[in-house]
């Protein structure tokens, strides 16, 4: 039975081919949208990145280690910068590689037990909530939730574009 660091490596893993696959061809189109309110790839893929403000893989590397022991989360958020919004495809692939590298990093410095004894406040200010999580939740909550149903978001907007 694989560990929980290596089922949330595999999860991880599954979930960096299938952003980078439905990146392919987007270049001349990351910023396309089907309507105004709509959000574009480029505003998807850097809300994932940065959500928390940091990164998920900032978040993990500090909970793991004990350095971030809580922090705030805004939700709908597409951090958008002037310089993210002149990065090509490539340089968007190069921030999004340079994610995955540092959170699959961090997972391979961790033991087991750090994913489910670790844990951090959450102080969701848009939902005015506080909750505290593992480590292991927190990816759980990332990656199964919040990133699957943004990656969703993308495939339909690949979909509508026809490419």
């Amino acid at each position: 039975m694989p560990s929980s660091i290596e089922s949330h490596l595999g999860q991880i893993h599954a979930t960096r081919y299938c952003l980078t696959r439905l990146l392919q061809g987007m270049d001349y189109c990351l910023d396309w949208k089907p309507n105004p309110s709509a959000w574009s790839a480029r505003q998807v893929v850097y809300h994932l990145l940065d959500t928390p403000k940091g990164g998920l893989a900032w978040v993990i590397d500090g909970v793991i280690s004990g350095d971030l022991t809580e922090y705030d989360l805004w939700s709908d958020m597409d951090n958008m910068t002037p310089e993210r919004q002149m990065h090509d495809i490539q340089e968007v692939l190069q921030n999004v590689n340079a994610f995955f590298d540092s959170i699959e990093g961090t997972l391979a410095k961790a033991e087991n037990n750090d994913l489910s004894e670790k844990r951090a406040l959450i102080h969701n200010k848009t939902r005015l909530t506080d909750n505290e999580h593992t480590a292991g939740e927190i990816l759980n909550r990332g990656f199964g939730r919040h990133w699957s149903g943004h990656l969703e978001q993308l495939k339909e907007l690949k979909e509508s574009l026809g490419v």
